[in-house]
């Protein structure tokens, strides 16, 4: 299958830190593609695409004074969460629970899997775990954890859904097969200071995570 599936990034970062709103993270978008049987698909390249992906690298070295790791996790709900659950209160170095669960590492950059979708007619073929498990050879020299948060698409808001628990079950177990460990709930007695999150009402202590992660650097 390897030599049959490709994916096509395109990558967005302002080289221009006084104007990047977020210089410490890296946006990767990429589109995954399989060779066709169909010569009409594609007339360069005969390729048909599948699926997609978009992945943040988040620079934990990276000091542009004005720009946090927090201001870069607080995109979305998810990135924010797990943020929230991978980094120390001063949202500037992984906690302790992640090195103990996968590792220490010297390059403490994190990539973020922020979405892995691929096309309902082409799933349960391996093509998912092969495009995820690709993230280990490319990124392993710039980063040292990848994160995710497991969350099964088509789910998004309807989490009382009968079907959700057993879609959600499936989508762990995906994770764990491909080498993933999941961070334990978050004790209510070791959450950050509430003054970060004070203005942030959507996000609820007691609510599973199913965050998820890797350790990526060489040994």
């Amino acid at each position: 299958m390897d030599e049959n599936v490709r994916v096509e990034y395109r990558f967005s970062h302002l080289l221009d830190v006084d104007y990047a709103s977020h210089p410490n993270m890296t946006t990767y978008e990429g589109k995954i593609l399989i060779q066709s049987d169909n010569e009409f698909d594609n007339y360069e390249r005969n390729e048909v695409e599948i699926g997609t992906i978009c992945l943040e690298m988040y620079d934990l070295n990276f000091d542009a004074g004005y720009s946090s790791l927090k201001d870069a996790f607080d995109k979305s709900t998810s990135s924010l969460e797990v943020g929230k659950a991978i980094l120390d209160d001063t949202y500037s170095n992984v906690n302790d629970q992640l090195i103990e669960l996968v590792g220490d590492s010297f390059n403490m950059n994190i990539l973020l899997v922020n979405r892995l979708e691929i096309k309902e007619k082409y799933r349960a073929k391996g093509y998912g775990k092969y495009v995820l498990n690709s993230l280990d050879i490319y990124f392993k020299s710039t980063c040292a954890y990848l994160a995710l948060k497991s969350f099964p698409i088509g789910f998004e808001g309807i989490t009382n859904d009968k079907n959700y628990d057993k879609a959600q079950e499936r989508l762990n177990s995906f994770y764990f097969r491909c080498g993933y460990k999941k961070l334990p709930q978050a004790d209510e007695n070791n959450m950050v200071e509430e003054a970060f999150y004070e203005d942030i009402e959507y996000l609820q202590d007691d609510e599973i995570n199913h965050i998820f992660i890797k350790n990526i650097a060489p040994k």
